[in-house]
């Protein structure tokens, strides 16, 4: 079977989560994936949890990479060093993804070669419900009227790896902060579009109840919807870099553990 896609999966301290998310990616319809797990020092039992799960997974399919300097961009960009697959996903250990999650992301990709990612639509409801559809058409209807900017998370992002390295891909020198999933399809879009299909979505956990060191601010938020597409480097390597550099909203900053128990 030839691999298409490699799934990177970085995580910190996510005992109680990671075998869950791993298990919704061992149910997958569509095989042709790796998954490659990134520790990114993990103190806690995640690791070993992580190894129970992976136990009845084929030989070669999956595997650990121990990153041990702290820091998300860090995994992903060591992470990114290992892929030799035509496309790449990033994963949370917090997130379902459902069992045709990569078959539709696989796709998707061919059947749009200009597009350089395909995203997923992040839902918090059973799908089929009043909220997910009317979340789904809100998302779909941001990304029609706002093509050039990005409507998902880092749970939900997929690739072509060449693209993504022809641009940077993760790298601490280029963007050491947090919201690297938007200033990474930023770049991307130099190359090509995004995609999001009504159909292609997973359900991240809402579990952090406290996210002021790792967004941004309503005001941001909204410059950044509309900010003309010239002026986007000035958004992010000039007005973004100093706010969140005055913060101290760095990359370690996902590290912190404000959200509910499992």
């Amino acid at each position: 079977m030839t691999m298409l896609l490699t799934m990177l999966l970085p995580f910190y301290n996510e005992e109680g989560w990671i075998g869950a998310t791993i298990d919704c990616l061992a149910a997958q319809r569509d095989r042709r994936f790796q998954l490659l797990l990134l520790d990114n020092g993990s103190t806690d039992g995640g690791r070993a949890e992580a190894e129970r799960h992976l136990a009845a997974w084929p030989a070669g399919a999956a595997a650990i990479l121990s990153v041990p300097t702290p820091g998300k961009v860090n995994a992903l960009s060591a992470g990114l060093s290992r892929v030799v697959t035509p496309f790449v996903a990033v994963c949370d250990a917090d997130t379902a993804y459902p069992p045709d999650y990569v078959g539709r992301c696989l796709d998707l990709f061919a059947a749009r070669p200009g597009v350089v990612a395909v995203m997923a639509i992040d839902l918090y409801d059973p799908v089929g419900s009043d909220a997910a559809r009317h979340r789904a058409a809100r998302i779909l209807n941001k990304a029609h009227l706002y093509r050039d900017r990005c409507h998902a998370g880092g749970y939900a992002q997929s690739f072509r790896t060449d693209a993504l390295r022809a641009v940077g891909g993760f790298d601490l020198r280029r963007w050491p902060f947090v919201l690297e999933d938007h200033e990474i399809v930023h770049r991307l879009h130099r190359l090509g579009a995004s995609l999001y299909d009504a159909q292609h979505y997973c359900h991240p956990s809402a579990r952090r109840v406290d996210r002021r060191r790792v967004s941004w601010t309503g005001f941001e938020r909204l410059l950044y919807r509309f900010m003309p597409r010239a002026l986007m480097d000035w958004f992010f390597y000039d007005f973004l870099w100093h706010r969140l550099e005055r913060r101290n909203a760095y990359s370690v900053a996902l590290r912190e553990k404000a959200w509910t128990t499992p």
